[in-house]
């Protein structure tokens, strides 16, 4: 009886955890919050008698209606012996009443007769495909599949009512093209009770649809086949509790919910009789019990993380297994997380879950603590597959992954956990050969008595995909140096002075390739010798002249007193005094100097009496004119610059022969008022 528990569970576990895997394969398609559409083919011919003595299927479908997302389900089922039994379209099982009455036609079905499988398969996909292909169904999205339980064989005996083996392999023919032809699997479970079984016909069935079949000689082996499917099909795993000898009175089991992610969470009493009475004890508004002969489910919505308390009284000696099962509206979602995917260098690959459709990913700690994930690459020319562990950052994964060669890859990421089981959609990706490239100037100089010189190529040219390279060289052979080549070193021996070109190719491993042209100077270091001595007497003679155009020169210093002895326009002039570091620049005319203090006579050759300043306060005056201009009682010659000292006289008589003023040159007193530019006058 235990077999007969097990059997159920495991068998649910195919239908409702297999199922989605059909839609997973297909990246284009998310089954996330989709509806299913399930249509049930079940040989109810007497030798069923044998195959299914505990009534195992009905129990099995009825369990997953029980499972399912009662508004997101529409089951049928179609029940076929020699002829068709019973049919039911795809039926919602949102309305409490429907549902109730599809279980009550599947448990009074009885087994009669003998087996037409080609009739009742070709029935079941004309079934679902008259409900999955409404409008309203395509609209939203449904998925349909279909389940077939048979041991594959077709007998007719004395009552074939003009049927055929023929017949009802074109049947079956027509089913197959049918499925194919409106998009759903067909899955099979064979049912080898007498070793008649016909495992080619069901294998094809569900090969040539995109289903799987598997076979079983007894209840002993579903386990088994189950066991198979979790680990290659699951997306949600029926995670064991507990098994627990029945001892007749209340006893009591708790459940730990292991995050609060779970869309539902449905835990499943399977029993060999009825349980007596069921309990459980969880902070929740939204459950449900249902039961049966075989099974009690509880079904929690939307619960928070903790544990459940259950409380369960039982047949003394009954084998009671508890099991739960969380469904995840969850999907993953992948991604490369850079601008550029580059051969040879890391590719930063991240990976989440969310809810279909949401713009945010899952932030439920919990859920990613006990999650692993893989990174699955394929190259496809060679169709080879490597998998990468992803490390868990807690809000998802990551890895860095490098494409080894250029060519298509298609990639997707599979998350891992002990309830359940998501793939991201498959991406493809093209990965282009770069060839090598110059990164450093190919333009050296080299001095000729230095001798044999080696050059690393990987120091000038490198492959930004990182393959290894192999260099060759172009041309002939040059006349100012001698080459070798090995591996990646140049060997370079300069012969002769002067200019040259070198000429290399190249080549990475996918055969990328890139052109060098090395050009060299040769020199001699006695040239060099020669340049440089040139050179610094080059700079020896600019540092002297800008020596002596940037030094500092010198300033005016102390001031000059004008006395007017005779004026041509007879007026009286009284003394004037220019101090002469009020007036900026290093040259000042003497016509400049009347005109500060408005002496208006008309001298115009005094423009052409000019003074400069000297070191140590000594005054220079020349002049261009026909002026007598005596320093002490020293004329001053045309064009020619003497100095004058502290406390010397100038008399200058000018052109008109008239007009004569004596300007005497003292120092600056301390408490001298300095020329402002005003009409004022100013005294020591």
């Amino acid at each position: 009886m235990r077999i007969i528990v097990r059997t159920i569970c495991l068998f649910f576990g195919f239908i409702l955890i297999a199922v989605p895997t059909i839609y997973a394969e297909a990246p284009a398609k998310d089954n996330g919050g989709k509806a299913f559409d399930a249509v049930f083919v079940l040989d109810t011919s007497f030798s069923m008698s044998t195959s299914d003595k505990e009534r195992i299927s009905a129990q099995v479908i009825q369990l997953f209606m029980d499972m399912s997302e009662a508004s997101r389900t529409r089951v049928g089922f179609v029940a076929y012996n020699d002829r068709i039994v019973a049919t039911q379209p795809l039926t919602s099982i949102a309305v409490v009443e429907k549902k109730k009455a599809l279980k009550q036609k599947i448990n009074e079905l009885r087994r009669s007769g003998y087996t037409d499988m080609g009739l009742g398969l070709l029935k079941g996909a004309e079934v679902l495909a008259a409900g999955s292909s409404t409008p309203s169904s395509q609209d939203q999205g449904r998925l349909p599949f279909l389940i077939l339980l048979s041991d594959g064989e077709t007998s007719f005996g004395s009552n074939s009512h003009g049927r055929t083996k023929q017949g009802s392999d074109q049947d079956v023919s027509a089913a197959i093209a049918k499925a194919n032809k409106n998009g759903f699997p067909i899955y099979t479970i064979g049912l080898n009770h007498d070793g008649t079984v016909n495992q080619t016909e069901l294998e094809q069935i569900a090969s040539q649809t995109g289903g799987a079949s598997f076979m079983t000689s007894s209840a002993d082996d579903l386990p088994e086949i189950f066991n198979q499917i979790f680990a290659s099909e699951m997306r949600s795993v029926l995670v064991p509790i507990a098994g627990i000898t029945a001892t007749g009175a209340l006893q009591e089991i708790k459940v730990t919910l292991p995050n609060s992610s779970m869309e539902e969470a449905n835990i499943i009493l399977l029993s060999e009789h009825p349980l007596k009475e069921t309990q459980m004890y969880f902070n929740s508004e939204n459950t449900r019990l249902f039961k049966s002969d075989k099974y009690s489910l509880m079904k929690i919505s939307n619960p928070q993380q903790g544990t459940v308390v259950l409380k369960f009284k039982a047949n003394q000696g009954d084998w009671v297994k508890i099991n739960l099962l969380g469904s995840y509206n969850l999907e993953a979602e992948a991604k490369i997380a850079q601008d550029a995917t580059i051969k040879g260098q890391p590719t930063a690959i991240e990976a989440h879950l969310a809810t279909p459709g949401a713009t945010t990913m899952l932030k439920d700690d919990a859920v990613y603590t006990a999650l692993k994930a893989e990174l699955v690459v394929k190259e496809v020319e060679s169709n080879e597959e490597l998998r990468i562990p992803m490390t868990n950052t807690g809000k998802g994964f990551r890895t860095d992954y490098v494409f080894p060669k250029s060519g298509g890859y298609v990639w997707k990421v599979m998350i891992d956990g002990p309830d359940f089981y998501r793939e991201s959609s498959s991406s493809k990706v093209s990965i282009t050969n770069l060839p090598p490239q110059i990164t450093e100037s190919l333009n050296l100089n080299f001095i000729k008595e230095d001798g044999e010189i080696k050059l690393d190529l990987a120091k000038y040219i490198q492959d930004p995909n990182k393959d290894p390279m192999t260099y060759s060289l172009q041309g002939g052979v040059e006349d100012k140096l001698s080459t070798a080549l090995l591996g990646s070193t140049l060997t370079l021996t300069p012969t002769r002075t002067g200019q040259t070109e070198v000429s290399l190719v190249a080549t990475d491993s996918e055969g990328g390739t890139v052109t060098a042209l090395f050009h060299f100077s040769i020199q001699s270091k006695y040239t060099i010798h020669k340049i440089i001595g040139v050179a610094v007497a080059v700079l020896l003679i600019v540092g002297i002249i800008l020596y002596f155009w940037l030094r500092p020169k010198p300033e005016f210093a102390g001031r000059l007193e004008g006395y007017f002895l005779n004026t041509a326009s007879g007026t009286d002039i009284p003394v004037k005094s220019w101090p002469l570091t009020s007036f900026p620049g290093r040259q000042i005319t003497l016509l400049q100097l009347f005109r500060s203090l408005d002496v208006n006579e008309s001298l115009s050759e005094s423009e052409h009496i000019v003074f400069e300043p000297g070191k140590n306060g000594i005054l220079f005056v020349k002049h261009n004119t026909r002026c007598a201009v005596v320093r002490g009682k020293t004329p001053l010659l045309r064009n020619k610059k003497e100095a004058l000292h502290f406390n010397d006289k100038l008399y200058i008589t000018f052109e008109d022969g008239k007009t004569e003023i004596e300007l005497r040159y003292k120092a600056v007193k301390p408490t001298t008022t300095i020329y402002t530019g005003d009409n004022s006058q100013h005294s020591a």
